[in-house]
């Protein structure tokens, strides 16, 4: 679903800060996709037991298992993309579980791509991140956005910073 499919700036599974840096992120680069997925459920979830009925057993389901913030189609790529204005372990724990997690449980293209949008990103958990080869997309309040190198928008070069670690 392209942005355009959002008029009311809904997208399924996110918060309000979470929507405003992944609308952030849709101007730079929502041309470079055939299309974007919200709130995708990864896993297996738990079973509440034999007692349950099939409505609860269902619902159960539905919230014990993981869910990707976006998964987006490209070319030959699936990309997973978590947006946390200020991520920390646990952002990059869920990344890594749904890297894991997303090809048993959604059809994934030849190539898969792990990102991040965020707001800010300390030293540490910037090369954490990047040990994992995941993508980072930094809005930071005040200043340009500061992309991966290895996947800059169309957009001219004086709009943003390129990330330098």
């Amino acid at each position: 679903m392209l942005e355009s499919d959002f008029p009311d700036n809904h997208f399924e599974g996110l918060n309000a800060p979470a929507i405003d840096l992944w609308r952030k992120w849709l101007r730079l680069y929502q041309d470079k996709f055939q299309g974007f997925e919200y709130n995708v459920r990864v896993g297996q979830g738990l079973d509440p037991g034999p007692n349950a009925t099939d409505e609860m057993r269902r619902m159960w389901k539905m919230l014990t298992t993981k869910r990707i913030d976006v998964v987006a189609a490209r070319q030959n790529q699936t990309w997973v993309i978590e947006i946390e204005p200020r991520p920390g372990m646990r952002t990059l724990g869920q990344l890594v579980g749904y890297m894991g997690l997303i090809g048993k449980y959604y059809p994934v293209r030849d190539v898969l791509v792990g990102a991040l949008v965020a707001e800010y990103v300390g030293y540490d958990m910037f090369g954490l991140f990047h040990d994992q080869d995941h993508l980072i997309f930094k809005f930071q309040p005040g200043h340009k956005p500061s992309l991966p190198p290895q996947f800059l928008p169309t957009t001219a070069s004086d709009q943003y910073t390129v990330a330098n670690q």
